[in-house]
């Protein structure tokens, strides 16, 4: 192994939710395998890659099912692997499943286990493994993250040493995309102890202290051959982003993930430094909880959702780098976007309307934010509080330490900043923040209906057929939900000219979620 140095150990932090793969249609089978990212160069070994991340907190953990910010989700892609992985087309690609089927109902499917997997403790990986992983989803006293959707799986068992078997209780064409989630990674059966991890994947923990700081060395019995190039990768948090791209342009790290978009000028001044832009369906919003006064009252929410000018969020916070969102999660991007639902224009008129109706005229409100809270949360803030006093309503934000923000300021104010990676597909992101069974459900939001209508989506194969579900669901939130969503944000990434292998990836990360299993650097 070549000797790495780390030059300053700076206190760092978070990254957000889950990133699943979109099957290829009821009876997906995978067949290649990730080659890695192309490149004209060959790869150099050796080095460390330092990756600085927007948040951390002292419940940092390395339990893939316990996940819930983006630090904690790269750690978990560093040490473990899934069944499937997120090509970036955005369609599943094989990791420990080799390939997959389904019957033609898509209620049963058979993953069939990569044989010469070892984990980090030298052990095999085989079906019972996998088996154990998933059912630590299960239960009604399961701790995981991904509950709400796990738990349309009624069985699953081992068939012989390489083959699992899974029966799902509705028919879900897309059912495999579950197993690519930081949260789905797979540990060896009766494997509990966190401190100590033990998965399969590229990087093995030598040093994790929450909150603070992490390093990973390389795994060298990877079973993807060469793979990873690099010694060790230290994963960590710079809070502010000016700060972030300060430290990259320095050279003291070389990737520097979620950026603000007015960053974009001095990465384009640096020779040394170069910009990464990934469209996807992500999230950066305000979310109203209905669960408690003044957002518990519906014509409050649709006076809020008037008082947003989602032009001027775009242009003006992120510099034309996002797409107009509709008060709902879905992005323009995603096959399954209702265009026909109109984009509900500023209109501070009709907001007063509805605050008439709520009996709320010149309201004051508070709004609770930070700069963890996803790339220019705190600026849409501001921008919401002189876009709303047009109807005589006083805002007042409220910017919280960003250290620890997930769990002093989310969900604990009726109005506060969040931020959710894109999901591959719509039925993931409802499935995540708005079923009423979702452990992430921030806003409280609870609808008999859209539950339904989640799974008739699921078990509709024709996918016109599943889009006009998708408009109903999408109008439901529309109207009704707690988001305030005026678009979906690019994700700004900067990167060291010296780091190689990396590439975009629409739902956010870099190359495999900023696991680093590719990348190499330039001597």
């Amino acid at each position: 192994m070549s000797h790495y140095k780390i030059k300053n150990e700076i206190s760092r932090r978070q990254f957000g939710k889950v990133t699943l793969a979109a099957s290829a249609g009821a009876y997906a089978i995978g067949t290649g395998l990730f080659s890695g990212v192309a490149n004209a160069d060959t790869p150099k070994k050796g080095g460390l890659v330092r990756i600085a991340m927007e948040s951390s907190s002292p419940n940092d953990t390395l339990d893939p099912i316990a996940v819930t910010s983006n630090i904690d989700a790269t750690r978990c892609f560093q040490l473990y692997n899934n069944l499937v992985r997120m090509g970036n087309g955005l369609r599943p690609e094989p990791s420990l499943a080799e390939s997959w089927e389904s019957n033609s109902k898509a209620t049963k499917w058979t993953f069939n286990i990569r044989k010469g997997v070892e984990f980090h403790n030298g052990k095999p990986l085989t079906a019972t493994d996998v088996v154990y992983s998933i059912k630590r989803h299960l239960g009604e006293n399961t701790e995981s993250r991904i509950k709400s959707y796990m738990a349309q799986i009624a069985e699953v068992k081992a068939d012989g040493k390489y083959t699992v078997r899974i029966e799902i209780s509705n028919p879900n064409a897309e059912f495999p995309i579950l197993f690519s989630s930081a949260r789905a990674g797979i540990i060896p059966e009766g494997h509990s102890d966190f401190e100590n991890p033990v998965g399969t994947g590229p990087f093995k923990v030598k040093e994790f202290r929450p909150g603070i700081r992490s390093l990973f060395e390389r795994n060298p019995n990877y079973w993807r051959s060469a793979m990873p190039y690099v010694d060790a990768v230290d994963t960590s948090s710079i809070p502010d982003p000016v700060a972030r791209l300060n430290v990259l342009l320095a050279g003291e790290i070389e990737v520097a993930n979620s950026l603000d978009a007015k960053s974009v000028p001095l990465i384009k001044l640096s020779p040394n430094v170069e910009l990464i832009v990934a469209k996807g369906g992500q999230m950066v919003v305000n979310a109203m909880m209905l669960d408690r006064g003044p957002t518990d009252n519906k014509n409050f929410r649709l006076a809020m959702k008037y008082l947003q000018d989602r032009k001027r969020v775009v242009q003006g916070v992120y510099k034309g780098y996002a797409q107009i969102g509709n008060d709902h999660p879905i992005a323009p991007s995603d096959p399954m976007y209702c265009a026909d639902i109109p984009v509900r224009a500023y209109d501070p008129d009709k907001a007063k309307f509805h605050l008439k109706q709520a009996g709320m005229e010149g309201a004051g409100i508070d709004i609770y934010t930070s700069t963890t809270a996803g790339p220019g949360n705190v600026e849409q803030s501001l921008t919401f509080q002189q876009s709303a006093a047009a109807a005589g309503v006083t805002v007042q934000v409220h910017q919280t330490p960003p250290e620890g923000y997930w769990s002093h300021t989310w969900q604990k104010y009726p109005i506060f900043g969040t931020h959710w990676n894109a999901r591959p597909t719509a039925d993931l992101m409802y499935s995540t923040t708005l079923l009423s069974t979702a452990s992430s459900n921030e806003t409280k939001y609870s609808n008999e209906k859209l539950d339904q209508l989640v799974t008739q989506a699921r078990a509709t194969l024709d996918e016109a057929k599943r889009k006009a579900i998708w408009c109903d669901l999408q109008l439901i939130v529309n109207e009704d939900g707690g988001y305030l969503t005026s678009c979906f944000v690019d994700y700004l990434h900067g990167r060291s000219s010296k780091l190689k292998g990396i590439e975009p990836h629409p739902m956010g990360g870099l190359s495999d979620q900023f696991s680093a299993e590719t990348v190499w650097l330039e001597s």
